[in-house]
């Protein structure tokens, strides 16, 4: 058995994978994030929540990094520059280290709704892991929620999905 396993069978549950509410901020994700790797759990998104406890989004440590940045050098900000007067950026990173400490404090306060990503696909727990692993390439994401019918039950991660797709070629 392989890929012909079902999301249930390599779902992490929802209990198990960090979460925070839409009211959180930056320094809540990156606390959910860093508990768990703590734990020994190498998670690298944030499911964000509603108040009633519906997926809104989903926070990667990249979303939570580029929270983190001063607004000079966010990369939405390049495109205010005029062709060929583009400010040298990797300077800009030396005057951010003299100041890092406090600037990421500051910004850790941002609301995470201002950087979390939608989720662009979901599977269910009775979905096979070939669909997971379709939708995972089709979107370009190393995590799809899986849901109980209309319920959040938990995840399904890239790494698991890659480790049953080479059970599938390396096991004689």
């Amino acid at each position: 058995m392989a890929l012909d396993r079902l999301v249930r069978e390599i779902c992490v549950p929802l209990a198990e994978y960090p979460h925070i509410g839409i009211d959180a901020t930056l320094r809540d994700a990156i606390a959910a994030l860093h508990a768990g790797l703590e734990r020994g759990r190498r998670y690298r998104h944030v499911l964000v929540l509603s108040a009633t406890h519906e997926l809104v989004g989903v926070l990667g440590m990249r979303d939570i990094l580029h929270g983190l940045l001063p607004d000079y050098l966010r990369s939405g900000e390049l495109g205010h520059h005029a062709e060929g007067s583009l400010p040298d950026f990797p300077a800009l990173t030396l005057i951010w280290a003299e100041t890092s400490r406090l600037q990421c404090k500051e910004a850790a306060t941002r609301p995470v709704c201002d950087f979390m990503r939608p989720v662009p696909a979901r599977v269910g727990l009775d979905d096979p892991l070939t669909k997971a692993a379709y939708l995972m390439i089709l979107h370009d994401i190393s995590m799809l929620p899986v849901t109980d019918g209309v319920h959040l039950a938990g995840v399904v991660r890239m790494i698991d999905v890659f480790h049953e797709a080479a059970r599938a070629v390396l096991d004689d």
